[in-house]
């Protein structure tokens, strides 16, 4: 089973909903959740609790992000613990929200986090977005219970935070790079939109 966890805000663009339905309507063993509120680290949190109660692997997906089913399949074809799809942040210029350097601020230095300048089709980073994110059941498992893995802290926001934690574990975070999601904004944001 895969569940589909979406925090949000209280609102999800048609071509999302679209995006999901297209899922639903080829897949049974797929379940949406969605998690309204304003702490995304805290919704982050229930969802995968969620996850854990239904035994099943979880595919984050943030509530502006359009995706295809064959985005979907090729994510969940991966066999590896944590696998994010490459997006493009909103706003221009426009970068790839993949990371080869995360690191938090500590009370010598600020944080530092450098975003991947070379796009291959499958490749480990250091950290990614969660806006479209698959994380298998047997990671979700090895999460200290009574603790928020999405809590922020040293200056990150809670995705890097996450990915920290993971590799801090052993876990690697594997880029899947071979479709095109839209981060929709003003319009749906792609690679078209990146400079560099």
């Amino acid at each position: 089973m895969i569940v589909i966890g979406v925090p949000t805000t209280g609102s999800i663009p048609v071509k999302v909903i679209g995006s999901i339905e297209s899922v639903l309507l080829s897949r049974k063993d797929v379940v949406p959740y969605y998690i309204e509120g304003s702490l995304v680290y805290d919704a982050r949190a229930k969802i995968v609790n969620y996850a854990l109660q239904k035994g099943a692997d979880l595919l984050f997906l943030d509530s502006d992000i359009q995706f295809s089913l064959e985005a979907f399949n090729s994510l969940i074809g991966r066999d590896t613990d944590v696998v994010s799809g490459l997006y493009y942040s909103r706003h221009k210029p426009s970068y790839p929200v993949a990371y080869k350097t995360v690191k938090p601020q500590t009370i010598f230095r600020p944080a530092k986090i450098e975003t991947i300048t070379e796009i291959r089709p499958y490749m480990e980073v250091a950290g990614a977005g969660l806006g479209f994110c698959l994380i298998k059941n047997r990671v979700l498992k090895a999460l200290p219970e009574n603790v928020n893995p999405f809590e922020p802290f040293g200056g990150l926001g809670e995705d890097f935070c996450f990915f920290l934690r993971l590799r801090k574990k052993g876990y690697k975070v594997m880029l899947d790079t071979t479709f095109e999601l839209q981060h929709l904004g003003e319009y749906g944001y792609t690679a078209i939109d990146c400079e560099g």
